[in-house]
């Protein structure tokens, strides 16, 4: 069943790529120095309507929840509109998530059970607060998705490695939605080889998918599993939360505006070093390296997590081991490139 369905994706993603060639869509030329090899790069930004076509297909075709399909095609729309350069007003488009997100998680109970913090789980007790606090945290999770989209398949890497644990280490808790993760992590693995050679890019449309897609099934999953600790789904995407925040300060006290791209994040650093270390010529091939390793050590992380999913103390202290490397090794680059 799963060879099927993986040939009937890869046919999809063919028959999409020829279309887009031979019509000339979804080509972004302009696409930012930073989300590319080299200047030349030519890619498509399709993996959203590749992950769309599948998500509604599950949910509305047979699963028939015809409001959750809406959401996500709502959150992908956003992003669309922004790989087309049809609203590029950030404001605009925060706007639109805030909104979306907040009536789907009050509209279908998504909610935080626990924090195990008293004073915030009093407060989460209304539902709309506690609404609002899972639109907070989706909005980070699929703003900070987008700040690690490129062609260098950082973002597709790391969800793999959030499914492939669950597949693997969670498959108990998720028994319900196996298939659904299962058929995941092929389209993922298709869109990641995709993605790397250079053809292909998430886009706003596919990193806000894919990030809200991600975000929700976790929130269900610690929901629905109260005895496990919730720090278990912070730890899961801390990576690209923790990109988006850091990346905002560091550009307000730079005095920049705050979701300007530029090309000092973490793996834009760590990639340069490598490039410059070992006498790397081929772009494509340092990036592939960088985002291996950064996704390596995360997958190390999750692994080493769900060894302890009930004790909360343990993971909130990998968690601050984890904010506390990473600043660590982001000085040590940042200063090595100035001397540079």
């Amino acid at each position: 069943m799963h060879i099927n369905f993986l040939v009937s994706f890869i046919v999809l993603s063919l028959f999409l790529f020829f279309l887009c060639k031979k019509f000339n869509l979804f080509v972004d030329y302009k696409l930012e120095k930073h989300k590319r090899y080299t200047s030349k790069s030519k890619s498509y930004s399709i993996g959203g309507i590749l992950l769309l076509i599948y998500l509604l297909y599950y949910f509305a075709f047979l699963k028939n929840e015809y409001l959750i399909s809406i959401f996500f095609f709502l959150i992908f729309f956003i992003g669309l509109l922004s790989d087309i350069k049809k609203l590029n007003s950030v404001s605009i488009r925060f706007f639109l998530q805030l909104i979306f997100i907040f009536l789907f998680s009050y509209a279908l109970d998504l909610e935080i059970k626990t924090t195990k913090i008293d004073f915030m789980d009093n407060l989460l007790s209304n539902s709309y607060i506690n609404s609002l606090f899972v639109t907070f945290c989706l909005m980070i999770l699929v703003n900070g998705g987008n700040f690690i989209d490129g062609l260098n398949g950082l973002l597709l890497k790391y969800y793999t490695a959030i499914t492939l644990v669950i597949l693997m280490s969670l498959n108990i808790f998720v028994f319900e939605d196996l298939e659904f993760f299962k058929n995941l992590i092929l389209i993922l693995l298709v869109l990641l080889i995709l993605n790397i050679s250079g053809k292909l890019y998430m886009g706003d449309s596919g990193a806000y998918l894919v990030s809200v897609l991600m975000g929700t099934s976790l929130i269900n999953f610690s929901s629905n599993n109260f005895a496990i600790s919730p720090y278990l789904v912070i730890i899961f995407f801390w990576y690209p939360c923790f990109e988006l925040l850091f990346s905002m300060i560091r550009r307000k006290i730079k005095h920049k505006k705050t979701y300007k791209p530029d090309t000092k994040h973490l793996h834009q650093l760590l990639h340069d070093i490598i490039k410059d270390k070992f006498s790397i010529n081929n772009e494509k091939l340092s990036h592939i390296i960088t985002s291996l390793i950064i996704n390596l050590y995360n997958l190390f992380i999750f692994i080493i997590c769900v060894k302890f999913i009930y004790y909360s103390e343990i993971l909130v202290s990998i968690l601050i081991l984890n904010i506390a490397l990473y600043l660590l090794i982001y000085l040590i680059l940042s200063k090595k490139m100035t001397k540079n």
